[in-house]
């Protein structure tokens, strides 16, 4: 085959693949399905907020003058503001805006108050924040591998859905006649001291350590092999 055929022979391929991609984009607007890329992301903000908060309960260096709450606040910071930079843009503020419905969520899988959960994540409370601290601390497994264990049951659990689903969804959940969902964004400008920034890189090893993704993997084919989505 000379090369002006295998050219020709690739541009036909590429226009094949377009043609696919476009009836794809077209077939997946008129379904409520997460595409895989958003679902990733949300799996993603879910096990950095579920690693935060495991992150915070084992926090012992507070700066002075700094609260639990004010930690905990600095640490789901660190899972959307990419640059470091302190300064919340739009799309980090959506971030942050999923990983605070994560966080109701798995707090409340721990046992939270519901009413202490919204005086948390909505206005930093810090009575909330120590009462829920203590509460998440004496729930959480010991050990690395049942630490990791316990992010991927919360994203990949083979008995739920994927964390964020209902968030991406837009909805919102009314239990005891009452919204419980999150009402005040986190924006502006938000610095980290230098524990907060160690905070977070520990964080961060936390959920994407060697450990964690083979677990994660792990969970990954068990869904598979029960025929859910991952």
């Amino acid at each position: 085959m000379s090369l002006t055929e295998i050219l020709r022979s690739a541009m036909a391929r590429s226009k094949t693949l377009d043609s696919c991609k476009e009836e794809k984009t077209v077939d997946s607007a008129d379904t409520p399905e997460l595409e895989g890329a958003d679902q990733y992301t949300l799996n993603d903000v879910a096990l950095k907020t579920a690693a935060a908060i495991q992150q915070w309960c084992e926090t012992d260096d507070l700066d002075s003058g700094e609260t639990s709450a004010n930690r905990l606040m600095a640490l789901i910071v660190g899972i959307a503001d990419i640059n470091k930079d302190g300064d919340i843009t739009d799309d980090e503020a959506d971030l942050l805006d999923m990983a605070l419905n994560a966080a109701w969520d798995y707090l409340a899988s721990k046992g939270a108050d519901e009413e202490d959960i919204g005086a948390l994540l909505n206005d930093w409370d810090d009575d909330a924040a120590d009462r829920i601290r203590d509460l998440v601390t004496s729930a959480l497994p010991d050990g690395d591998d049942a630490a990791s264990d316990d992010l991927n049951s919360f994203v990949f659990g083979v008995s739920q859905e994927p964390a964020l689903d209902a968030v991406y969804r837009n909805k919102v959940a009314i239990r005891g006649g009452k919204k419980v969902r999150i009402h005040k964004r986190i924006s502006g400008t938000v610095h980290l001291s230098a524990k907060q920034k160690v905070a977070v890189r520990k964080m961060l090893m936390k959920s994407h350590s060697s450990t964690a993704q083979m677990h994660r993997m792990k969970s990954v084919r068990v869904r598979g092999q029960f025929g859910m989505k991952v």
